[in-house]
């Protein structure tokens, strides 16, 4: 298949459906960007941004990125159980990483469509204050988050976690769960990442 991933050049004001089955790399006046989509999100994230306004690709059409969520918002309570989580994880009196999934679920009762989010927290974990490993890589069902504590340290995304973080879904990483508990989340498009505030993601 020659469309695995493809190549646009955006010329006019109008920017043509994705002929790509896994991404498409966009080249635009202000620089290149790329674009995927899956069954809960649609994003155009950049991958280069010009650094000189007055110097763009002359004959091609600028471009801004989005994150479009094609389902709901998580709720955020899911979030506050992941921390309360992470912080309890303290054994011998440390804090080791923990890793959960948030999966979006669609199921039938009855007549009726039941859609939902919960999480899966994988029960091989290995973990270390500086590492979490986990033989569970997929699911039944539709991985939306990926979302991982650092124990007390900062909350970043580490050389490892853009080695691992390559599929199209969102990535989490939480931190300081001694003091005050913090968070940094990104959408990855196979290995390029765009970082995206709480609310994006959350309600």
């Amino acid at each position: 298949m020659n469309n695995l991933v493809t190549y646009h050049l955006h010329r006019t004001p109008l920017l043509p459906p994705s002929d790509a089955h896994f991404y498409q790399y966009i080249i635009a006046q202000n620089g290149v960007f790329v674009r995927a989509e899956n069954e809960f999100v649609s994003a155009c994230i950049p991958v280069t941004r010009l650094k000189e306004a007055t110097a763009p690709i002359r004959g091609l059409q600028p471009l801004n990125g989005w994150v479009r969520l094609k389902i709901p918002q998580i709720p955020l309570n899911l979030l506050e159980t992941v921390i309360a989580d992470a912080q309890v994880s303290a054994e011998n009196g440390r804090l080791d990483e923990t890793l959960s999934y948030v999966v979006w679920s669609n199921g039938r009762i009855g007549e009726l469509t039941s859609s939902r989010y919960h999480l899966i927290k994988p029960n091989d974990q290995r973990a270390t204050p500086n590492s979490v490993l986990s033989e569970m890589v997929e699911t039944t069902e539709t991985v939306v988050l990926d979302l991982h504590s650092h124990g007390a340290a900062p909350p970043y995304f580490s050389p490892t976690d853009d080695r691992d973080e390559t599929r199209l879904r969102f990535y989490g990483v939480i931190g300081n769960l001694r003091t005050t508990p913090q968070w940094r989340f990104r959408l990855g498009i196979y290995g390029h990442w765009a970082e995206i505030d709480r609310d994006t993601l959350f309600t």
